[in-house]
């Protein structure tokens, strides 16, 4: 079984002919080696048993494959001006984000995650755009700072000594505690 990749036109075409003598999903997803989830997601996505059209599936498959996609934010003025309103009154993506969810729960052309505004703004950080950000994040953050453990066990040492700036003693092992190793 598969499941991985796409399915092809050919698969789609199958589903169709297999649909028109009442198969399940189930039946066709062995016939095709892939598994019945992935048969009945796409049934479903493409208006059901009844309604299912191979030529049709195909033609959506391939318009939400296309690449480059317009951004969410761009798309929509009325999303754009909402997210910005909320981002002048000092709230965070995260909440700017969920206040959507609660003033436009039936409208899912209102609705964009936190992590797409932050993508969003850092993605428009050229220019003049980058002193706005800066007003715009709380953190006044105009890049990313990455979480990882890496980043944050390379803080500097507070009062350290290079080793070019070590003490003549130290070269020499004239002073008790400078060992020669041997």
């Amino acid at each position: 079984m598969s499941g991985a990749e796409p399915l092809c036109v050919e698969e789609r075409e199958t589903i169709s002919r297999e649909l028109s003598r009442d198969r399940s999903a189930r039946c066709i997803g062995k016939l095709l080696g892939q598994r019945p989830g992935t048969i009945a997601r796409e049934i479903e996505r493409n208006g059901g048993a009844a309604d299912y059209r191979a030529c049709a599936a195909q033609e959506r498959y391939e318009s939400l494959k296309a690449r480059p996609k317009e951004r969410k934010l761009v798309a929509s003025t009325q999303l754009h001006d909402t997210v910005d309103e909320g981002l002048e009154q000092k709230w965070s993506p995260e909440q700017v984000s969920a206040r959507l969810d609660e003033e436009y729960p039936d409208d899912p052309e209102m609705r964009v995650s936190h992590k797409t505004i932050y993508h969003t703004l850092y993605l428009q950080t050229r220019g003049e755009l980058r002193t706005g950000l800066k007003l715009t994040l709380q953190r006044g953050r105009a890049r990313r700072v990455p979480r990882s453990r890496a980043s944050l066990s390379r803080e500097e040492i507070h009062d350290m000594v290079n080793i070019s700036e070590r003490p003549a003693e130290a070269d020499d092992r004239s002073v008790p505690g400078f060992r020669k190793e041997t």
